[in-house]
């Protein structure tokens, strides 16, 4: 990280709140309003407060892009903490994975699996340019997922459409551009085609970050702001393809997650 990048990074830190701290004053109730107020991203609390920022910029810069470049007029993220938040509002969840962050509880698991299972897609980075074998080999994303029912998962094919959700692309970089990036290995046909899981080591949401002022925060290697620009194509192409591939259909069973949540 250059000098300026680092100090961008460090008054981001000093400045902007815990990322859970607005919402554990949240009732369930408002944040389901929240969340349904707009369509939103959200990312995956990590209980790391350094990546959790960066988390929540980075998906602030890439929903900034799709206002700009597309007709999604996406709100701001949210953070959510798979132990108590609802997950359904949200098209997909960003999970950055890290050796420090705590197993997941049984009553997590259930949370995710019926989230993979109703429709939603979550992407796992292990922004460390790996996943160059079968991504649930590597030891933190296996530890992190064990119980978690992830399909067969494969090198995203020359066809695929996330190649062509909106930009035609073929590479796939974040900061990083090295490391493979796996889907789901057959069509999954109850999640309107949409791959449940995505997995990379590119950290997207790196290269996606922006401060308040809507400046770009860290260095992308090797290739520099070409490569943040494919970095965006590609962010915009996921989110595409989450949208259209399963969020539409998500949204019938809105009024029924409210009302459970008022009961």
């Amino acid at each position: 990280m250059t000098a300026g990048a680092t100090g961008v990074f460090l008054l981001a830190l000093a400045v902007r709140p815990h990322a859970g701290d607005a919402q554990e004053a949240m009732s369930p109730e408002a944040f389901a309003l929240a969340a349904t107020e707009r369509t939103r991203l959200a990312y995956v609390l990590t209980g790391v407060d350094e990546i959790d920022v960066v988390s929540r910029m980075g998906l602030m810069g890439l929903s900034d892009a799709m206002r700009r470049r597309t007709a999604a007029d996406l709100g701001p993220p949210m953070p959510v903490d798979p132990a108590r938040d609802e997950l359904a509002f949200f098209p997909l969840l960003y999970w950055p994975v890290d050796d420090r962050q705590a197993v997941l509880a049984p009553d997590m698991v259930r949370r995710l699996n019926r989230y993979l299972r109703n429709g939603g897609t979550i992407v796992f980075d292990s922004r460390d340019q790996q996943s160059t074998h079968s991504p649930v080999e590597e030891n933190a994303l296996r530890r992190l997922a064990n119980g978690l029912n992830i399909p067969p998962l494969i090198p995203v094919p020359p066809n695929h459409v996330l190649t062509k959700a909106f930009y035609l692309v073929q590479d796939f970089p974040g900061r990083w551009s090295s490391g493979q990036v796996w889907v789901e290995a057959s069509e999954n046909r109850s999640n309107d085609g949409v791959s449940r899981v995505i997995v990379g080591g590119h950290d997207w949401a790196g290269a996606w970050s922006v401060d308040d002022h809507g400046r770009n925060v860290f260095p992308v290697v090797p290739g520099g702001e070409k490569q943040r620009e494919m970095a965006y194509r590609f962010g915009v192409n996921l989110v595409m393809y989450a949208l259209t591939g399963n969020y539409k259909a998500d949204q019938v069973h809105v009024p029924s997650i409210l009302e459970r949540l008022g009961q």
